[in-house]
């Protein structure tokens, strides 16, 4: 084969010397063999901050979008819908009484039209209805002077009867019995002489059968005129002044009804007229509204301003149109917006842990995105009392309060809507010694700092204020101390969850270590395909969270207990079976005896042995924990 010459040299020295270069060999092994037990695992690479003393600046750094201070919105106050037929041009400027909007009025101008002629139709009915009453009124007098005028004439006919008339009456009667009384006689009389004249034979039969006749019929009446005083006095004097007085109550009767008519039509004509003149005003004030409306549709400039369209950004989910000739609006729809820019403020959105901070008056500076090199005075104005609700849509989770600063200086001719960023100074801190914000970590609840001396020995310190860099540190540290920018992740004291006990804190009276021991049901295991150790409640391995239903997770600790989140339940972590509240690495203590970290068939054994999981025909062991892992 084909060497390089190099290589053959080399060949041939080794072959023409082997016992030399086989010693050398061996001693460079034993070398290389050597180097490397003494090297072991590298050292961790740690970064230092010199603590310094200085004035220490507290503020927040929020971006936003300028804003007009005073604004005036131009809105639709066209009922229902109007087709925009006229619009100024946007970002032009405008005088006070400019034309800006004109919208679709000829359904406006019908409508006016046609509520005039109801008007006028309304004003006639008030005429009639006038009319009618006083038309009425008259009726009426004229039915209650009839009435009135009966009831004086039956008063009068009683009057006259007891006056005058009952007696007149009698008398009449009385006087027809006299009448009758005397012709009696003087037929009697004739009678007499007729008889004597007869017998004497000086008058003939008939003249003497006819005074005969005379008398005959002469008692008869004095018979009727003596009945007819007698039924006078006895009926018909009672039954002529009950008839009087009848008519008298009924003539009463008759005015009342014809008072109470009167004031019931009267009271009917005056309804009408009220009801015409309420239709008028109500035609009359929809004439007025109508009217406005179509004044309505062309709006002028209330003030001087820049001309700015209404219902920017996202539309997506918007069912209004873009602000445009031939853009349908709605009543009360923003149209243009007439910002005055001599006057300038900023609306940010602050998050809730900075919020406490911020209060009015304090100090802000403001730097516009398109003058990046310059910065304006400003202050803040107004803090929202609650969390911006247009926020939870995106993140239900993110608080921020909508913030507003005023611009003090004057900005160079700068249009509304500019993206500019804000930084609300808090206050300064002067001579004070501040750390970078992630080289303080908390331990059993108190917050600590690791020197460059003991990396690994928690030193306690005092905290202050802080902003998005450095923490005030008020006691704990002195200048020039060297503390490490990354603490050390502590396996037994770090909780990831922000757990409120710490281990060893005291706990209430009531006992919280009395466990709740499943049933004997509970206890039993089912080969699943996951692995040694799951149950039928679904917990992994047999080492369940409770509340999560998996312990090795890949955020659980060196213990094997996941840390808690704010909120979350107590986790109770056991060996299969559920039977008491051993963790990963008591198990791992107990169980691995040859120390390797992992579980062998034997150890296993001795594990399913002991926690009944002879039944589980998976042998695949649970996951341990990497011990010497730590976090970054």
């Amino acid at each position: 084969m084909n060497l390089p010459p190099l290589l053959q040299t080399a060949l041939q020295r080794v072959r023409q010397r082997p016992v030399l270069f086989g010693v050398l060999a061996v001693i460079a092994l034993v070398l290389v063999v050597t180097l490397v037990k003494r090297s072991g695992p590298p050292k961790p690479q740690y970064t230092y901050y010199p603590v310094k003393r200085s004035d220490f600046l507290i503020s927040i750094v929020e971006g936003g979008t300028l804003e007009a201070v005073d604004e005036e919105i131009i809105r639709s106050e066209v009922e229902g819908v109007a087709r925009i037929i006229f619009i100024v041009k946007e970002g032009s400027t405008v005088k006070k009484g400019d034309l800006l909007v004109e919208l679709d009025s000829s359904s406006t101008q019908d409508a006016v039209s046609q509520q005039q002629i109801n008007v006028e139709k309304a004003q006639f009915a008030v005429v009639q209805a006038e009319q009618q009453m006083e038309i009425q009124k008259s009726v009426v007098d004229s039915e209650l002077a009839a009435a009135k005028l009966k009831v004086e004439f039956a008063q009068t006919d009683l009057t006259k009867y007891d006056e005058g008339e009952k007696d007149q009456l009698r008398r009449n009667a009385e006087i027809d019995i006299t009448n009758v009384l005397e012709s009696l006689q003087v037929a009697l009389e004739r009678l007499t002489w007729s008889e004597r004249l007869y017998t004497n034979g000086f008058e003939t039969k008939g003249n003497l059968d006819k005074d005969r006749l005379s008398v005959s019929q002469t008692k008869l009446k004095l018979e009727q005129a003596t009945n007819a005083l007698w039924m006078l006095q006895t009926f018909d004097a009672k039954k002529k002044r009950r008839t009087l007085e009848a008519a008298l109550q009924e003539a009463n009767d008759d005015f009342e009804r014809q008072k109470m008519q009167g004031e019931r039509k009267i009271a009917q004509a005056k309804a009408d007229l009220e009801t015409q003149k309420r239709t008028l005003e109500l035609s009359q004030t929809k004439l007025e509204r109508d009217k406005k409306q179509l004044l309505a549709t062309k709006i002028y400039a209330p003030q001087d301003g820049l001309v700015v369209y209404a219902g920017g950004g996202d539309r997506r989910f918007s069912s209004e149109s873009f602000i445009e000739e031939g853009a349908t609006i709605r009543n009360r729809q923003e149209i243009i917006k007439l910002p005055d820019i001599s006057s300038m403020k900023l609306n940010v959105k602050i998050h809730e842990s900075h919020i406490v901070q911020v209060r009015p008056g304090q100090p802000a500076y403001v730097v516009l995105d398109s003058m990046p090199d310059q910065r304006f005075n400003g202050a803040v104005n107004r803090v929202a009392p609650l969390p911006d609700s247009s926020s939870r849509w995106g993140n239900p989770n993110l608080k921020v309060y909508a913030t507003e600063i005023v611009v003090t200086d004057n900005l160079p001719n700068v249009k509304p809507g500019v993206s500019a960023r804000a930084e609300v100074v808090i206050t300064n801190l002067p001579n004070v010694l501040t750390v970078p914000i992630q080289a303080v970590t908390t331990r059993k609840g108190k917050q600590v700092v690791f020197l460059e001396g003991a990396p690994q020995r928690p030193v306690p310190v005092t905290v202050g204020m802080y902003n998005t860099r450095f923490i005030e540190i008020p006691s704990g540290l002195k200048e020039g101390d060297r503390v490490l920018l990354s603490p050390p992740f502590d396996t037994d004291e770090k909780d990831l969850g922000g757990a409120i006990i710490a281990k060893g804190d005291d706990l209430p009276a009531a006992s919280t270590n009395q466990l709740n021991r499943p049933s004997a049901r509970s206890r039993d295991f089912e080969d699943e395909g996951g692995g040694p150790g799951r149950a039928r409640n679904g917990g992994r391995n047999g080492f369940a969270d409770r509340a999560t239903g998996d312990a090795n997770s890949p955020t659980a600790d060196g213990e094997g207990n996941r840390p808690r989140s704010p909120g979350e339940g107590r986790r109770q972590f056991g060996p299969p079976g559920g039977r008491g509240n051993t963790n990963w690495a008591a198990m791992m203590k107990e169980f691995d005896v040859n120390g390797d970290g992992q579980l062998d068939e034997t150890e296993r054994a001795a594990i399913r042995d002991k926690f009944g999981g002879g039944r589980r025909r998976s042998e695949n062991p649970p996951p341990a924990p990497a011990g010497d892992a730590t976090p970054k």
